[in-house]
């Protein structure tokens, strides 16, 4: 298997010499239905990976594909800036990023996630493999459950030592059994490491009474799961990834590829989010993702055009919006960092601050070499009708620190 790092807007030169081979790039190509919408850019002999990072695996071809905030990072830096942000958002639940940043130099990221993946599977499996009921029709000599009558009858006339039962019976052949069954044997097949794959093999055993999914059979989702199976949701959700991730040729029915690939957009807002709703709760406010959503306007017949959904927004007791915030995964690479916005972010924010009667909005970025945490930038917007509106921006720090909001809450502090 032949590992390539890439980086996200990074170009890989197709052709001898190049990144990729012709043959490689083909059967990337082939795949790309598969891989998300917009995933790949393809120019002259050339390729590159949006806003996605990951891994990609096709044609004997593992690609990595990392963050770049700055330049100075190392791969293992890039790696853990990943990690941390797919922990912290809620992505990848019970990933230790701190140990998992350790892990990365042993191995791939993509036996990262199946170590993950393996290791919840694991603490799961100490505790017991589900199991649940299952009706069971059968002809006993003796009573068991009850006896249907109408089988009775038609099976039985003759036989009357026999009894046409219908029973209960505990079976781990069950639908959530045979999902995390189906994508054990998927990650096997997809690590390189020779110890983990020994390790899942070892998992496998316990799955000995458990069947696969068949074909078009409908998977589990964690919101279908019942009072005993809620503990298997973590699992369940990186089940789905991993089964998803696969890229059947529909011709011959076989893997061809394999995609884990991550929105860095919408990673680092739920990121964001999740970093700022305990300290928005502690100022008394209500942080709301994708929301309150709100028409720029209306048509003739009344129906609303244009719908608006700030990335966050901070709500008071009485539901009025204190502070719109949003995110954008983006580099920045000049020293004057309020002159590095475009237009289309400004005219946005400000559109927002006069649809909503916000005072206060603010542009929250990774934190990168132009943009400190704690270093804020601020503007103040023009809004027709109604004065200004104060924007900040500012850097989000990837790491344990807690981001202060304080100066995008006009001096609203923690009480």
């Amino acid at each position: 298997m032949k590992h390539l790092t890439a980086f996200e807007h990074g170009w890989l030169e197709v052709g001898d010499g190049g990144d990729l081979s012709t043959c490689e790039a083909d059967a990337l190509a082939a795949a790309a239905g598969a891989l998300p919408s917009a995933c790949l850019q393809w120019g002259h002999r050339r390729v590159k990976f949006t806003q996605f990072c990951g891994v990609v695996q096709v044609a004997g071809l593992q690609i990595e594909v990392l963050p770049k905030l700055t330049p100075y990072q190392t791969e293992q830096q890039q790696r853990q800036t990943l990690l941390t942000l797919l922990a912290r958002s809620g992505e990848l639940e019970g990933l230790d990023h701190g140990s998992a940043g350790l892990a990365t130099q042993e191995g791939t990221l993509l036996d990262l996630f199946i170590r993950h993946f393996g290791r919840l599977l694991r603490d799961q499996l100490r505790q017991g493999l589900l199991r649940d009921y299952r009706d069971v029709d059968d002809s006993l000599d003796q009573v068991r459950g009850r006896i249907d009558l109408v089988r009775q009858q038609r099976e039985n006339l003759m036989k009357p030592q026999r009894l046409a039962c219908r029973y209960g019976e505990l079976v781990t052949d069950i639908p959530v059994n045979r999902l995390l069954h189906s994508a054990l044997l998927l990650v096997i097949r997809l690590s390189s490491s020779l110890s983990l794959s020994h390790q899942l093999r070892a998992l496998r055993t316990h799955f000995s009474q458990a069947g696969t999914l068949s074909r078009h059979e409908h998977a589990p989702r964690c919101d279908q799961l019942n009072r005993m199976q809620r503990r298997y949701a973590p699992l369940i959700e990186l089940a789905h990834l991993f089964l998803e991730g696969q890229y059947l040729d529909a011709r011959s029915g076989h893997y061809k590829a394999f995609s884990l690939l991550f929105d860095m957009n919408r990673l680092f807002e739920r990121f964001t989010a999740n970093r700022l709703r305990p300290f928005a709760r502690r100022c008394g406010f209500h942080l709301v993702e994708q929301g309150p959503r709100r028409y720029l306007g209306e048509a003739e017949d009344g129906r609303g055009r244009l719908l608006m959904r700030p990335d966050l927004c901070l709500l008071d007791t009485d539901k009025r919006p204190v502070a719109i915030l949003d995110t954008k995964w983006k580099r920045i690479d000049n020293p004057d960092a309020l002159a590095a916005l475009s237009s289309a972010d400004l005219y946005q924010l400000a559109t927002y601050a006069s649809a909503y009667h916000c005072d206060r909005v603010g542009l929250l970025y990774p934190e990168q070499t132009y943009i400190r945490a704690g270093q804020r930038h601020t503007l103040n917007l023009i809004r027709p009708g109604s004065g200004s509106a104060l924007l900040t921006l500012e850097g989000v720090p990837v790491d344990t620190l807690q981001p202060d909001l304080t100066p995008v809450l006009g001096g609203h502090h923690i009480s």
